[in-house]
């Protein structure tokens, strides 16, 4: 079992992380390409998070990584288990506001051409166990980012164990990789779109403004000091990294289509129960793909589906062996992936 440092170390991590971020502000852009901050896939350090009470799951994402980016250098990090550890408040804290989650939801909805806006509403919810074990696993990530980084600006990909990736992940991600500008700080490979981009960098690349999950993304040490000068994590992890994106905080990109789906259908077979799964009722935001809002058999449904993906990494829709993180792959123009 795996549980975060004490409320005294916390804060003195803290401090100290926020007295490097400092230092890094007055210093020019570092040339990332010279410094270790562009590896290849071989050399891409990574961790998978996994509760050490599911040797399953992390199975079975060593198995889809095998498959797809044998070469990638990956290793178990033991997640925070929510149940059984004590996570200062300090670092997650016990409630959580939507409000500005909402924001974007009802923007998502807009795009999507769902008519539920009035669905989307403001509330104060508690953090499941599960939630705030998500939040003080990623927070050890990012420390963990900064301590094997050292003087240098080599990123971390953190992966959660239902990670898939697709055939194309390689190919995909090092032209994204090519074209990332060097003030990156977070870089998506798995993802659910909200807002529209914030801006287009090349045809595999584009900035973000507001994404879900944490499925799979890749931090350098400048997004890791961010975010923990920033602590406590006052929302699900992945929409608290969305909103420091959407007021310009945090530089986060997307490659495009994603490169990382998941390995089964929202909820199932998951240890992280989401605190705001049905407080609206059977129109929950949670149960919100396109998938599940039209139905399965719907026309719009079917379009949404990547069936070439799906097939490839050895799963379908009837299994629930591996799903879209939106269900859009195919959906629109292919641009909301």
């Amino acid at each position: 079992m795996n549980c975060p440092l004490g409320t005294h170390d916390a804060a003195a991590e803290k401090e100290k992380v926020v007295s490097k971020r400092r230092a890094s502000v007055a210093s020019p852009l570092r040339k990332r390409v010279a410094n270790g901050a562009r590896p290849s896939i071989s050399k891409l350090e990574t961790i998978v998070i996994s509760l050490e009470r599911r040797p399953d799951r992390m199975a079975g994402c060593a198995e889809r990584l095998e498959k797809h980016c044998h070469e990638l250098p990956f290793r178990a990090f033991p997640a925070t288990d929510g149940r059984e550890c004590t996570i200062p408040e300090e670092e997650v804290t016990l409630s959580w506001n939507t409000a500005r989650n909402v924001i974007y939801q009802k923007q998502r909805a807009i795009r999507k051409g769902w008519d539920d806006l009035e669905t989307y509403q403001v509330r104060t919810l508690k953090h499941s166990a599960g939630e705030r074990g998500c939040s003080s696993s990623h927070i050890r990530a990012w420390r963990l980012c900064l301590e094997q980084a050292g003087d240098s600006d080599r990123p971390l990909l953190v992966l959660e164990d239902d990670a898939a990736p697709t055939p194309e992940f390689r190919e995909r991600l090092e032209r994204a990789m090519a074209s990332l500008p060097s003030d990156a700080d977070v870089l998506y490979l798995g993802y659910s779109q909200a807002a529209d981009w914030r801006r287009e960098v090349s045809e595999e690349l584009v900035e973000s403004v507001y994404v879900w999950t944490t499925v799979a993304y890749i931090i350098w040490p400048s997004g890791a000091r961010k975010l923990l000068s920033r602590l406590p994590i006052n929302e699900p992890v992945d929409n608290w990294m969305a909103g420091f994106a959407a007021e310009h905080e945090l530089k986060s990109y997307c490659v495009r289509p994603k490169v990382v789906l998941q390995a089964d259908a929202w909820n199932v077979n998951s240890d992280v129960a989401h605190s705001d799964e049905h407080y609206w009722g059977p129109n929950s935001d949670i149960q919100h793909s396109d998938a599940l809002y039209w139905g399965p058999d719907h026309p719009e449904a079917k379009a949404a589906l990547n069936d070439s993906a799906l097939a490839a990494a050895g799963g379908s829709l009837a299994g629930s062996s591996i799903w879209d993180v939106d269900s859009d792959e195919e959906s629109e123009d292919s641009l909301d992936l």
